[in-house]
């Protein structure tokens, strides 16, 4: 942080793909914090840390993390900001990893902080993962294999169709469609790997967004 010259870093509970259910190589959050839930963010200064989750997990984030983090009983961007504002200087910088962070999440942020005299800054190295280093797990590498029929409902040519039939009928009359979730480019192309995460079907191991024109 002090070589990013930043006031603040904020650690999302998520991946690239934004997934709830993330690999073992993203759980960023859980490393830095020990709370191992699937909902939650943490804020780092130069002097506080702190955690904000959901009322499913305030028990277990109060056994799980010590006595360096604070714990907010309060989801959502505006009782972080209001957090940050007590926390760090006029002039400060809060930082963020932007493979990590919504266009949505981001706009909130960044309207909350507007008039501050704060600003958000973009910082595509990962702080956490610097900090990691050798210790982090791998990148997932099980194979990926394709589901029979009888599991996908058609064929993965007939769901390409289906989309291109739909882009066609659109009235904006798209050219090419982007799918970022997982879930999205394992459904169209019937895939599935032997390492989805915590076995769920939402939650896929598959290396990248798809692109289809």
């Amino acid at each position: 942080m002090q070589t990013q010259n930043l006031s603040a870093y904020i650690i999302p509970d998520t991946d690239a793909h934004m997934n709830e259910y993330i690999g073992q190589h993203d759980e960023r959050h859980a490393w830095i914090t020990g709370f191992t839930g699937s909902a939650g963010t943490a804020v780092v200064t130069t002097k506080k840390a702190a955690v904000w989750t959901h009322s499913r997990y305030w028990t277990q984030a109060e056994r799980q993390m010590d006595c360096n983090w604070e714990l907010h009983k309060e989801v959502g961007t505006t009782p972080i900001v209001t957090w940050l504002l007590t926390k760090i200087p006029a002039g400060g910088c809060v930082g963020f990893d932007p493979f990590l962070l919504s266009i949505d999440t981001w706009e909130s942020y960044n309207l909350a902080l507007q008039g501050s005299n704060r600003q958000l800054v973009s910082i595509t190295t990962n702080l956490v993962d610097l900090v990691w280093g050798s210790e982090r797990p791998p990148v997932p590498n099980q194979p990926i294999y394709a589901l029979p029929e009888a599991f996908t409902g058609s064929t993965w040519q007939e769901k390409v169709s289906g989309v291109r039939s739909q882009m066609q009928k659109h009235q904006k009359a798209p050219t090419a469609v982007l799918l970022s979730a997982l879930e999205e480019t394992a459904c169209e192309c019937g895939f599935a790997d032997t390492g989805s995460r915590l076995g769920l079907p939402n939650a896929p191991s598959l290396p990248g967004p798809l692109a289809q024109s």
